[in-house]
């Protein structure tokens, strides 16, 4: 059986041949700040992370590295329901900018079980990118899993009134990405515009902000 650090060599020299160098210096000049890239693109990237689905530790090796297409493609391959909890919180500690916040709430993470209460306990956090995270792995939730109730966000609304006065950009778009999402299910649209007026009193910029992004697409 072939070695998962054979396998990692050899996915290296497979990414090497797609090497972009405009595009890593655009994410550079967007903040996706990774020790190494290649700017391989994500629909490349998805395509190479079919051919190792289902191996799973080849998918936690890749994590450990410090190139950007190693990372994505370890959310991109790895089990979500085959996760330990030291290898989930690997996962959520190792996150540190947008892109694989994203990448990782709409790959993996919103798939964990109990997924719910892992977004519930990382909203708490104060970390940056493991706040945004939660909100991506919320948001996310709300759109594919039409399993689960509408009651069973309504838990998250107490913790959106601390968030709300965070003043980071990503949080801000994250949590009205979350926001959005949770609306759209009929019973909770009330609450949500509830909520974005009552922001006004914490954060009038962030309230502004929120009425642009989620208001306005869930009243027309």
């Amino acid at each position: 059986m072939e070695k998962v650090a054979d396998k990692y060599k050899l996915l290296l020299k497979h990414l090497r041949t797609r090497e972009n160098g405009p595009v890593v210096d655009s994410m550079k000049r967007l903040g996706l700040n990774y020790k190494r890239s290649f700017g391989v693109s994500l629909i490349d990237l998805k395509a190479i992370a079919k051919e190792y689905a289902g191996e799973q530790n080849l998918a936690l090796y890749l994590w450990q590295k410090e190139f950007r297409e190693t990372k994505i493609l370890s959310l991109m391959i790895a089990n979500a329901q085959q996760l330990d909890e030291q290898q989930i919180n690997d996962y959520i500690s190792g996150i540190n900018n947008i892109e694989l916040a994203e990448q990782a709430a709409m790959n993996l993470l919103s798939k964990l079980p109990n997924s719910l209460d892992y977004a519930y306990k990382w909203s708490k956090k104060q970390d940056e990118y493991v706040r945004v995270t939660a909100l991506l792995v919320l948001s996310r939730i709300a759109l594919t899993d039409k399993s689960i109730q509408a009651q069973s966000f309504e838990p998250f609304f107490e913790l959106f009134y601390e968030i709300a006065k965070d003043e980071n950009l990503h949080v801000k778009k994250a949590l009205g990405r979350a926001l959005l999402q949770i609306g759209r299910h009929e019973n909770l649209k009330e609450k949500v515009i509830n909520f974005v007026n009552e922001v006004i009193k914490i954060n009038e910029e962030t309230a502004a902000w929120l009425k642009e992004e989620v208001v306005y697409f869930l009243e027309n």
